[in-house]
């Protein structure tokens, strides 16, 4: 579902007086049931005999934008996505562009993320591209976020001709990733989401849109057939509201329904398709990262349950153009997407003579935070639980009674406004010092004697007692330099109960040299983003003096 791309690649595009010279068109395609689809193909100006391969791409957030002023048909028009379709255009691809149904300029209607119809269409463009005299007959198909999550489910079409797929920052399962992780509802970036979304669809700028944004831009482009805008002023004035906010208001697991007319929520990304994404004969790679919401567990989830030939997991924020390492410093490698890697991903498997792609090894490489590296394997690394009880405010190797500690729940308790949760609204990802942050209580681990490597998920296991029915749970992993700063490497959140409880901590990987120290913190709320827990009334929590636990994976 998530994230559009309103930000600094906005204004960066209208800083630009000049974009890649390409011939462009606006065709709609007759999609499943007739309904006509916005397109836009952008192609190189000289077109070899026998065409070329096309790249796909399908968003819900304007496929390109038009222009006050008026438009260039010479020109790869100004979009969310124009910097990644010039590079593209200038290695000699075609591009598509869609607006999904009941989005931008295109027919039907949008009720909710990746509906039935809106993956059928998929297929229908693939047709469509293969039937052009500029196409060689190879497809791609590539996005970030919402459009990396339609490039994967568009291998669910079945097409031959799709031969490549790199997906970019989406989730696997709807619901934990993004609406409500550990059954805690997201409500901060759902609830500017669905304003936005909202907005788009009824041809009005979100209030993510930056003001230069705001001067420049008109509103969707529409089609070669509608070169006013007529019909599709209509067509926006006639649509539903997509209210997303109100769909989920109840939903906590992948079973619940997006809304009272909704399918199960996870049936609508690809954890409802697994079954025929792992029959896909496209090749896929898939790129997350550590600190964009949940991506990197996306990663790791469809690697579990699909063939993914090429997997990465990096350390930026959710528009791959800065870096969001809690532990980023002038030392850290290539720390940004690197779209010339998008680019030779293509032409290694779709310029190939063969029609099936090459056999290799699948390949995987991650961020290290820390030691601010890159590493890459045949597989991730080998890792062995590791096991620190708290004993009184410390973490030690050995359980120990301890004395019983408590928290009363201060529910402006907050990681801050620009977290993993909210860069997906184009923001970035801080680290602010959090040595005395509000709200917590913590334990830590003495100084370590060696270096300490985690890669992968943790668990904190605890048996509370609460005042009120249910508590959200927000733990995080942190690390002490020896200066005393504090930074947020990984987090944790569980909706829960009295008694024992087990919070899963998203993966990361990160290095710790000897002389620094673990933090382990605990609160009861995380504002704005996350809902309260109750939804009135005060909360204490209490953590029993005996058998608490941090489990890391410890890479051997």
């Amino acid at each position: 579902m998530q994230k559009s791309v309103f930000g600094l690649g906005l204004l960066l595009a209208f800083a630009a007086c000049k974009s890649t010279p390409a011939t462009v068109s606006h065709p709609r395609i007759a999609a499943d049931a007739g309904v006509p689809i916005a397109a836009d193909v952008i192609l190189p100006l000289v077109i070899p005999e026998g065409g070329v391969p096309v790249v796909l791409i399908q968003t819900r957030y304007w496929r390109s934008f038009r222009l006050r002023g008026g438009t260039s048909q010479d020109r790869v028009p100004m979009g969310p996505r124009e910097a990644i379709v010039e590079r593209l255009v200038t290695a000699g691809f075609g591009v598509v562009v869609t607006d999904a149904r009941g989005t931008g300029a295109s027919g039907g209607t949008w009720r909710w993320p990746w509906s039935e119809g809106e993956v059928r269409d998929m297929g229908h463009v693939i047709d469509w591209i293969t039937t052009q005299r500029w196409s060689n007959g190879a497809v791609g198909a590539t996005g970030v976020s919402y459009e990396g999550t339609t490039a994967l489910l568009s291998a669910t079409a079945g097409r031959p001709a799709l031969r490549a797929i790199l997906a970019r920052e989406i989730e696997w399962s709807l619901v934990d990733e993004i609406i409500a992780p550990g059954q805690v509802r997201n409500v901060g970036f759902v609830g500017a989401w669905s304003r936005a979304v909202d907005a788009l669809d009824h041809g009005h700028l979100p209030e993510l849109f930056p003001t230069l944004a705001r001067l420049g831009i008109h509103g969707v482009h529409p089609t070669d057939d509608d070169p006013k805008g007529e019909v599709l002023r209509e067509v926006q004035r006639q649509r539903p509201s997509a209210d997303v906010a109100g769909r989920v208001l109840a939903v906590r697991h992948g079973y619940d329904r997006f809304g009272p007319d909704g399918p199960p929520s996870d049936s609508l990304g690809p954890a409802g398709h697994a079954a025929t994404l792992a029959t896909s004969t496209a090749v896929v790679a898939i790129w997350g990262s550590w600190w964009d919401g949940a991506t990197a567990d996306a990663v790791l989830r469809a690697q579990q349950q699909m063939p993914v030939r090429e997997a990465l997991i990096g350390p930026w924020a959710h528009e791959g153009t800065t870096n969001a390492s809690p532990l980023r410093g002038d030392n850290s490698e290539r720390a940004t997407v690197d779209l010339d890697a998008v680019v030779a991903f293509f032409r290694r498997h779709l310029t190939q003579r063969s029609a099936a792609p090459t056999p290799s090894v699948p390949r995987v490489s991650w961020y290290v935070a820390g030691a601010e590296r890159w590493r890459s394997s045949e597989q991730w690394p080998t890792t062995a639980p590791h096991t620190l009880h708290l004993v009184g405010a410390h973490l030690r190797d050995h359980a120990a009674a301890g004395d019983v500690r408590s928290l009363s729940v201060d529910f402006a308790a907050t990681t801050g406004r620009n977290t993993r949760w909210t860069t997906g609204l184009a923001r970035p990802v801080d680290a602010p010092d959090r040595a005395h942050v509000r709200g917590v209580v913590s334990w830590r681990t003495a100084p370590l004697d060696a270096p300490l490597s985690v890669f992968g998920d943790s668990q904190f296991v605890c048996d509370v007692t609460l005042d009120a029915p249910e508590a959200a749970l927000h733990v995080y992993v942190e690390s002490v330099d020896p200066a005393q700063r504090v930074r947020l490497l990984t987090e944790g959140t569980q909706r829960i109960r009295q008694g024992a409880v087990a919070v899963r901590i998203r993966p990361v990987a990160f290095e710790l040299p000897a002389g620094w120290s673990l933090r382990l913190s605990i609160a009861g709320a995380d504002a704005p983003s996350f809902e309260r827990v109750p939804a009135s009334g005060a909360q204490r929590i209490q953590f029993a003096g005996t058998g608490c636990r941090l489990t890391l994976p410890v890479v051997a």
